[in-house]
């Protein structure tokens, strides 16, 4: 069994939590410890004092006006696309699409990719631990093309099993959609070796993203 991916470098807490703020409160007497990051995710002070700056210099409408504020407003939002090209190792800055969140991000690939893309007997792969939000959108589009949705079960301790994954995949595969960390089970998947075999055993769109260069983005996109 393939093992899942594993962080290499020991995880200091104390320094991360130093950047945020609201961790410096107590809550009922204790140190503040925040777990409910998939619903709301706390902000660094570098983000706060981003948004402060934005309100307090140029905050104007951006991509619309041709005063300075507005001018000041879109560049440095546009500026933000290539700060996210180089974090997450994509391509171009073109490939940068900003979403209200995950959930809006998958609903997104799947009411358009998915919709043109997906016909009848088409087979979808999830995995059991996936987050509602994708399975939601694959489950619909499933049964409104007539297609096949298969999840990959998990082993006791949380780990896909990654040879169900591989008698899964078909040339009626078309996309495989799985979660790189696992919000309820903290499992971090070695998505970039589901992408090689998803790449190798289907017909899945996921081979336009064949060339990897990271364990980043052009690695998981791959999957898209």
């Amino acid at each position: 069994m393939m093992p899942s991916a594993t962080i290499q470098k020991e995880y200091d807490v104390y320094s991360v939590r130093k950047h945020f703020p609201i961790l410096d409160r107590e809550v009922k007497n204790k140190p503040l410890v925040y777990f409910d990051n998939a619903a709301t995710t706390q902000k660094p002070k570098v983000v706060i004092d981003a948004l402060v700056e934005y309100y307090s210099r140029f905050n104007a409408n951006i991509h619309r006006g041709i005063h300075s504020l507005a001018e000041e407003a879109t560049a440095a939002f546009e500026a933000t696309r290539d700060t996210a090209k180089h974090f997450i190792n994509a391509a171009a800055r073109e490939e940068i699409i900003f979403t209200g969140g995950t959930t809006e991000g998958i609903n997104l690939v799947a009411q358009t990719w998915g919709r043109q893309n997906i016909n009848k007997g088409d087979e979808i792969i999830i995995s059991t631990m996936e987050h509602h939000s994708n399975i939601v959108p694959w489950h619909v589009l499933s049964q409104e093309k007539g297609a096949v949705l298969k999840a990959i079960p998990v082993t006791e301790t949380g780990e896909l099993i990654l040879e169900e994954f591989e008698k899964m995949l078909s040339t009626k595969t078309k996309i495989v959609a799985i979660t790189y960390a696992s919000n309820s089970l903290g499992t971090i998947n070695p998505v970039k070796k589901i992408i090689e075999k998803a790449c190798c055993r289907s017909s899945c769109s996921a081979r336009r993203g064949t060339v990897y260069r990271t364990s980043r983005y052009r690695c998981s996109a791959a999957g898209l």
